[in-house]
C-alpha cells in the first residue's frame, strides 16, 4: 500500500500469539489466510519504506520479542542473526575422558554421545575404534562400564566474546 508516495503497510489490529505479536495486514503478500503478519516485520518494512527480502530478519536488540519499537529493532541477514545469538547464548561444552587411553579432552555438546544415539565419546577416531573393537571382544566387562561411566566429567557454556567466562551446567538428561 502507497501513502504519501512512501511504502507503508496499514495495521488493522495487533495479536499476541505466543512469543510474538502479530498484525492483520489483510493485502500484505506474506500475511497468512487470515491476514496475519508478525508485528515487527511490519515495523521494519513500514520503517524502511519497502518489504523485507526473505534473507532477511528483524532483531530484537533488548530480546524482548513483543517489544516493537522501531528503536529496538534491526534488519539482519540470517547468518549474521544466528551468529549474533550464538555469541550472547554460548556454546554448550563438555569436558570427557576417553574410555580409550584415559585422556581428558573438550568437545561441543552437539558433537557427543549425549546427542547422539550412543554411550560414549572417545577422543580420537583411533580411540574409538581400540574402544570399540575391545568391546566387541571381551563385551560389557566391569572395566568397560567403569570407563563409559567416568566419561563425562562437567559441562560448561564457552562465549566467543570471552572464551575465559564459563557457567558450569546442571547435569542435563
Amino acid at each position: 500500500m502507497e501513502q504519501q508516495g512512501a511504502f507503508f503497510w496499514k495495521i488493522e489490529k495487533i495479536v499476541s500469539k505466543g512469543d510474538y505479536n502479530y498484525v492483520v495486514v489483510k493485502d500484505h503478500p506474506n500475511a497468512t489466510t487470515r491476514g496475519y503478519v508478525l508485528h515487527h516485520r511490519v515495523v521494519m518494512e513500514n520503517h524502511l519504506g519497502r518489504l523485507l527480502n526473505p534473507n532477511e530478519v528483524v532483531h530484537h536488540k533488548n530480546g524482548n520479542k513483543k517489544d516493537n519499537r522501531i528503536e529496538n529493532l534491526e534488519v539482519h541477514d540470517r547468518k549474521e542473526h544466528s551468529r549474533s545469538h550464538r555469541i550472547k547464548q554460548g556454546r554448550k561444552m563438555v569436558v570427557l575422558k576417553c574410555p580409550a587411553c584415559g585422556d581428558v579432552f573438550e568437545r561441543e555438546r552437539i558433537k557427543t554421545h549425549l546427542v547422539k544415539s550412543s554411550f560414549w565419546t572417545a577422543c580420537s577416531n583411533s580411540c574409538r575404534g581400540k574402544f570399540s573393537r575391545k568391546m566387541q571382544l571381551e563385551g560389557k566387562t566391569k572395566e568397560v562400564e567403569d570407563a563409559i561411566s567416568v566419561n563425562v566429567l562437567s559441562e560448561y557454556r564457552r562465549y566467543l566474546e570471552d572464551n575465559t567466562e564459563v557457567t558450569h551446567l546442571q547435569e542435563e538428561p
